[in-house]
């Protein structure tokens, strides 16, 4: 977690680096269009006709948000400035994931107005055109950042340890617009020296003469208020001169050399009470809408284009086994062990949940899951169901109301979940799906949930949106194989 202190009215280094690519980005589809009435003649000799521009221009609706989001995935915003070629590799991997998104987007509405070749064309040339964008937008921003209006004159309240990490981290961040120019503390009665290589500018009894009289932007209390004479004053005064005041909390996290290298940290202000939240788990707001957004869209397609299948299996469940309903309700647990419902096509016997117990002495899967190749509750249709997982269809109905995404694990029972192991627990930290690595690497020859556990963290820790799209495109043929559940 770093702190950054700009001038007021300051543009951040993500939001510039945003509106740069933004710009390149529809500066690279004008020019495509342009371009590829001139240049289509050498690729194929014939008439072509590329309509008007208005026929294309709605598309830029569509590519600048999902190019921000893949761009913002691969971490082309993140702070710090990789190598160019880091950078272009990055943006490759970007391009590449949203020309196949806007392709399948044409595919699937059948958008014959739209041209192919320019979609392409467009791709090819963003790829030079962001970097050089950048490069350009990021010169004058430098230039700007430098001058002195633009540098903030940073004063700091306290002289020790937490005055002292401030100051250091103020020097190793190279992206921030501020000059600490001094410290002052309570206890210094005329004590001169240096702290970091910042002067020591006195007790703080001086403070308000020093403020009225030099220039500084900013005040940064790093130490406890508590131990402030006359805080409350200090403070108003501060603000009454239109100077910003940062406080700088100790919240105990180096003290108990607590490692953050495996955590996220940001500040929140929930029940308007600042605080430091830490978390193990990757919540990148980019990756999560992004994965939403994939979510509901696939989902309420494959809804619509399955719904002849879905009528078919609905009949054929109820032919076959008239005395139960065709739905299966799923009373399981998602994120954190919050209760939901879901639904399968029925694949047991009606009363199949009264006769688990007399089966419990055969089951195949150590651990709190009951796993039975040869289970006599489950019935003729529900064999063929479940190999080809087609059971499982209905359920994008809850990925399309959010109580579920399309990759994550296995929502589990609630008898499951109590029995689970201490580190098994943390399974359930994020929304459970319909697929993941335990059903790309063979689930039903997987007996051991211990190895099945540890298949869903390694997706936790790992998870991205390539991997998404891996697991997706590695589940089509592992159902057509016939490598469902038993």
């Amino acid at each position: 977690m770093s702190t950054t202190l700009r001038p007021a009215g300051a543009w951040s280094f993500r939001k510039i680096l945003l509106a740069s690519d933004l710009l390149s980005l529809s500066l690279s589809f004008y020019l495509a269009y342009r371009l590829l009435p001139l240049v289509r003649p050498y690729l194929r000799p014939g008439p072509f006709e590329l309509g008007p521009f208005s026929v294309h221009a709605w598309l830029l609706l569509i590519i600048l948000p999902l190019w921000y989001l893949l761009l913002a995935h691969a971490g082309m915003y993140s702070p710090g400035r990789p190598t160019w070629s880091v950078q272009l590799v990055r943006l490759l991997r970007a391009s590449t994931f949203g020309l196949a998104g806007v392709a399948a987007l044409i595919f699937a509405f059948k958008l014959q107005e739209v041209s192919r070749l320019l979609v392409f064309s467009f791709c090819a040339l963003s790829i030079p055109f962001v970097p050089l964008g950048r490069a350009i937008v990021l010169s004058l921003w430098e230039a700007h950042r430098s001058h002195a209006y633009n540098i903030a004159r940073v004063l700091v309240i306290g002289s020790r340890e937490r005055a002292r990490d401030f100051i250091r981290q103020a020097r190793a961040d190279e992206q921030s617009c501020f000059q600490v120019i001094g410290c002052m503390d309570p206890e210094l009665n005329g004590t001169t020296g240096q702290v970091e290589g910042v002067p020591l500018l006195g007790s703080t009894d001086h403070l308000r003469e020093y403020l009225f009289s030099s220039p500084v932007d900013v005040v940064v209390f790093a130490m406890p208020l508590e131990r402030l004479p006359q805080a409350r004053s200090l403070l108003d005064a501060t603000l009454e001169l239109g100077l910003r005041v940062a406080i700088l909390p100790d919240l105990y996290v180096h003290r108990m050399a607590f490692d953050l290298t495996h955590c996220q940290a940001s500040f929140d202000l929930s029940f308007r009470y600042p605080m430091l939240v830490l978390s193990s788990v990757s919540r990148s707001p980019s990756y999560l809408v992004l994965k939403r957004t994939i979510d509901v869209l696939l989902s309420a397609f494959l809804l619509i284009l399955l719904a002849p299948l879905f009528f078919l299996l609905a009949v054929l469940v109820k032919l076959t086994s008239p005395e139960g309903p065709v739905f299966y309700r799923w009373n399981v647990l998602g994120v954190n062990k919050k209760p939901f419902v879901s639904f399968k096509f029925r694949t047991m016997v009606p009363d199949a949940h009264q006769l688990r117990p007399h089966f419990l002495a055969r089951n195949e899967m150590s651990g709190p899951v009951f796993k039975l190749r040869d289970d006599p509750r489950i019935t003729r249709l529900g064999r063929f169901l479940r190999k080809y997982s087609l059971d499982e269809l209905p359920q994008l109905y809850s990925v399309l109301k959010g109580d579920m995404s399309l990759v994550g694990p296995r929502p589990p029972f609630q008898e499951e979940a109590d029995r689970y192991e201490f580190w098994q627990r943390r399974k359930l930290c994020i929304k459970p799906g319909i697929t993941c690595l335990w059903q790309i690497n063979g689930r039903s020859e997987i007996h051991s949930f211990d190895e099945w556990a540890r298949l869903d963290l390694d997706y936790i820790q790992n998870a991205s949106l390539w991997l998404d799209c891996k697991i997706l495109l590695k589940t089509i043929p592992a159902v057509f194989r016939g490598r469902g559940a038993y």
